[in-house]
């Protein structure tokens, strides 16, 4: 146990070693030295095209961006035919339940009134005869007298009020 004891000494040692501040001459002669190496470095290395891939701003190209807005344009036509075709349906559906219910309830009238009258003909009889519109008595009034022009007509109508 001692040995990696002071194996982990020794590494740690190292480290804190490589980890001391470098002190650096604060001569012009070494920062005159130094920029003429990074000045050889500068001129050794070449400099190779990137690929168009390699860019990181080739996402933000013209062609990039038109096909993108094709593609928001197409979703969004897609999404607003969708809801346009669902509208459309929606509203057939509803208007094809609304003449089936007003049929039905058509029909449910029809058989209603016809069973009060099976069951009460009498009753039904006297209301059907004494049923009289307002209309209905201008045209008996009308069919009484041989009128033929507006004018008569309105004169017999006033007459009989």
């Amino acid at each position: 146990m001692k040995k990696t004891d002071s194996m982990k000494e020794m590494l740690l040692v190292k480290k804190m070693r490589a980890e001391d501040p470098v002190e650096l001459p604060m001569e012009e002669l070494f920062f005159d030295k130094l920029h003429d190496k990074i000045m050889q470095s500068v001129e050794k290395t070449e400099v190779k095209p990137l690929s168009k891939w390699s860019k990181t701003w080739v996402f933000l190209e013209r062609r990039t961006h038109a096909h993108r807005n094709k593609l928001k344009k197409a979703v969004k036509l897609s999404i607003t035919a969708f809801s346009l075709l669902l509208g459309v349906s929606l509203l057939n559906a509803a208007l094809t339940i609304y003449q089936s219910s007003l049929v039905t309830s058509q029909d449910v009238n029809k058989i209603s009134i016809l069973n009060e009258a099976r069951q009460n003909p009498e009753e039904w009889q006297e209301m059907v005869a004494s049923y009289q519109n307002e209309n209905d008595f201008y045209a008996d009034i009308l069919s009484q007298r041989d009128s033929e022009t507006i004018v008569e007509i309105d004169k017999v109508i006033s007459q009989s009020l």
